[in-house]
């Protein structure tokens, strides 16, 4: 992929850039003090007593890899949506939009699990409702409303409860501190090694809020400088404060260690006004935690969309609130489906698995776009690369590796990933052709019908009136011995700044008739029924792609000047998106003179589509008369042989299937180009099959189309055959 081919991919800038420094540590302390240190520190507690500081640690050890590569990443990609972006702007389509999935799930999941925090502190120590899970579903819908509102409001609605909550933990710490027995800590030291990494695995979740400062790099002031200060400065806080938790919860001498475990403790301390005010915090910091991460969640979600792997209608902004408002909807109905779901300790480790099988595939994203891009201008550097990447993919790996213990969540999340994947091609294969090329839809400005006889319909694009009577020769001849039907298409095209009803259609109409009526004239000596329309619209390729689609065609037809002026396209801007989206064979036709065609010469090389392109000659030689010859370039002595055989072959395959007679030879020559040029000089047109493969494996796919379209003077026929499931992935390869 080039760097020209990363710069297409644009993400809208139309959100606001309100969040300073402030705001995004407030973003990821706040999402990292909420249910990590209120409710894991009680289970982490449970699982390896004191040396659940080395299990914080160690999670905030393996974070810090990632964080890295994700500063470095923000550096050059300053916009909203983090990992997935960056995946994107590295990895082939379904890659990329599998650590998008992954990262949404990951959102999501581990939102769910504050709520749920939520609901259990709410239970547990403010009222006893009869359903658990409504008091933490309210507070989803009210952050969810919030986010719609504005990002400034939310942004300012997160500092404000953070630093609350940072000083109330202080206040906890402060008032345990000086009950932390040393002898206490040292006896309580789990030594379980094994045991200390799964519970690592477990609260690993609280440290992700170094992603969910990046996800909002697209509504933060000079978010290059300002990303990597909030990441590194909220991290190191966090981990003191987590550490100094740990010891003052042990030092309560608990009974039991749950996910309460903290308030008890705040009680044991502060008494019960004290610990009142902890749970307080704790509800508060839960909120933050969550709102944090619908805000992040949302943010992935549209730049999927806007980058075309989620419908386009999820990344749409709301031009009051400048919110991305359908993405934060979806956010938050999934949020609420997990909290209804699963419990505290599943989405724990459902959302640690995928959360690191995203940061996994983002440490690999570096590695390569550092080998892709070495020229690139990034100002801030991962040292030690490819070192420190593979450290933080090991450590990912091992934490990963831990949750096998709870395999239910597990399992899920691996069967909602694969999910994802495979309704990701189904959509990828059910998106009109068309929609891959921005704008407003065409519309019919005048349209004559013909009988259809329904076999086989030819959508024949005429742009040159000097090529339409070979066009329409071409096509007749196609569609007859198919007992098939025309659909002849001119495209007016206006201004992109133009409605498309404000000029006076009349004119349009009056100047394309006359060269539909010659096309309908060529047809009709083959008595091939021809349907004529006209269309208007903003972009040619997107109206010849609604065409083949609303009227069904299975081939389109169109004119072709055979070169491109434009360096980064192949065939021509129209011709290309035709190709690339289409779906329905094509056939490109370079005219050249007025001189008949009877003789045809065709390179090639086997493959479907130099199948295709001999059936479709043999077609036009039987109606119109002519001859066809195949022919193959050896460029090297011990190719001959084998170029023999596939014309043998060929040749025999053609008269048995189309009843003519058909030529062959073998010519020798260390250039392709020139030896197909130098062999055209006896033939009147050149046809040439698309082909990935053997002799010729850069036709129809790169530029070697146009270099035999530019050296040889005749006639040229590129032929591409349609196949579904080439086509499929051809296109979720493709973006």
């Amino acid at each position: 992929m080039s760097v020209d081919r990363q710069d297409s991919m644009h993400i809208e800038s139309e959100v606001s850039r309100d969040l300073g420094l402030t705001s995004a540590l407030a973003i990821g302390v706040g999402t990292m003090i909420a249910a990590g240190i209120f409710t894991l520190s009680g289970l982490a507690v449970r699982n390896v007593g004191s040396a659940a500081i080395v299990a914080f640690l160690l999670a905030a050890v393996v974070a810090m890899f990632t964080a890295l590569t994700y500063c470095e990443f923000v550096s050059i990609y300053p916009h909203s949506g983090e990992g997935y972006l960056y995946a994107r702007k590295t990895f082939p389509p379904p890659l990329a939009w599998f650590v998008g999935w992954a990262l949404f799930l990951g959102y999501t999941s581990s939102c769910a699990f504050y709520i749920v925090s939520f609901s259990t502190y709410f239970q547990e120590f403010l009222v006893h409702l009869p359903w658990a899970p409504l008091s933490g579903l309210a507070a989803l819908v009210v952050l969810t409303l919030l986010n719609v509102k504005g990002t400034k409001e939310s942004g300012m609605f997160q500092i404000v409860v953070t630093a609350a909550k940072v000083v109330l933990l202080i206040w906890f710490v402060a008032g345990g501190m000086f009950h932390v027995d040393p002898a206490k800590i040292a006896e309580k030291f789990s030594t379980d090694v094994v045991k200390i990494g799964s519970t690592a695995a477990m609260v690993f979740i609280t440290f992700f809020g170094f992603s969910a400062i990046a996800a909002s790099a697209g509504e933060v002031r000079n978010p290059v400088k300002t990303i990597p200060r909030a990441i590194f400065i909220s991290m190191g806080l966090v981990t003191v404060l987590y550490s100094a938790v740990v010891l003052v919860v042990i030092a309560a001498n608990l009974s039991e260690y749950s996910e309460a475990a903290m308030g008890s403790a705040a009680k044991v301390f502060l008494g019960p006004v004290g610990g009142m005010v902890i749970v307080a915090g704790a509800l508060f910091s839960m909120v933050s935690a969550s709102n944090a991460s619908i805000m992040a969640g949302s943010r992935v979600t549209m730049s999927m969309s806007q980058l075309g792997h989620f419908p386009k209608g999820f990344g749409a902004i709301n031009e009051r609130t400048r919110t991305p408002v359908v993405s934060l909807v979806l956010v938050g109905g999934t949020i609420a489906l997990f909290s209804i779901e699963l419990s505290l300790e599943h989405l724990a480790h459902f959302a640690d698995t995928v959360l690191l099988t995203a940061l996994i595939l983002v440490n690999v994203a570096l590695i390569v776009h550092r080998k892709k891009f070495p020229d690139l201008k990034r100002p801030f550097r991962v040292p030690l690369v490819p070192l420190l990447p593979i450290l933080g993919i090991l450590a990912n790996l091992y934490l990963l590796a831990q949750l096998v213990h709870d395999l239910f969540p597990v399992i899920l999340a691996g069967s909602l990933l694969a999910t994802g994947m495979v309704a990701f091609l189904v959509w990828k294969g059910m998106i009109p052709a068309e929609e891959a090329i921005p704008g407003i839809r065409s519309h019919v400005a005048l349209e004559r019908s013909a009988k259809s006889k329904g076999q086989f319909r030819i959508l024949v694009t005429l742009a040159n009136p000097k090529s339409v009577p070979y066009l329409m020769q071409i096509a007749s001849a196609i569609a007859s011995e198919r007992n098939g039907d025309l659909v002849t298409l001119r495209v007016a095209t206006v201004p992109e700044q133009t409605p498309l009803h404000a000029r006076d259609e009349d004119y349009y109409v009056e100047r394309e008739r006359r060269i539909l009526e010659s096309a309908q004239n060529v047809a009709r000596q083959l008595d091939v029924p021809v349907t004529s329309l006209v269309r208007i619209g903003h972009h040619t390729a997107r109206a010849i792609l609604e065409t083949a689609r609303e009227r069904e065609c299975d081939m389109i037809i169109l004119g072709w000047r055979g070169r491109t002026t434009t360096a980064s396209k192949i065939l021509g801007e129209v011709v290309d998106s035709v190709v690339a989206h289409a779906k329905a064979d094509i056939v490109l036709v370079k005219h050249s003179g007025d001189k008949p065609v009877t003789s045809y010469l065709l390179p090639t090389a086997g493959g479907e589509h130099s199948e295709y392109a001999q059936e479709l000659t043999a077609s036009i030689t039987k109606v119109l008369g002519g001859s066809m010859t195949l022919c193959g370039v050896a460029r090297q002595n011990n190719d001959k042989e084998e170029t023999e055989s596939l014309l043998a072959e060929a040749t025999k395959r053609i008269e048995k299937e189309q009843g003519i007679e058909v030529e062959s030879m073998v010519i020798s020559n260390p250039s392709i180009v020139k030896g197909i040029a130098e062999l055209s000089k006896d033939y009147d047109a050149v046809v040439i099959g698309a082909s990935r493969k053997s002799m010729y494996p850069q036709i129809m796919f790169g530029n070697l189309p146009e270099q035999i379209a530019r050296n040889v003077k005749r006639p040229v026929i590129l032929v591409k055959h349609y196949h579904p499931i080439k086509d499929l992935i051809g296109r979720v390869m493709g973006g």
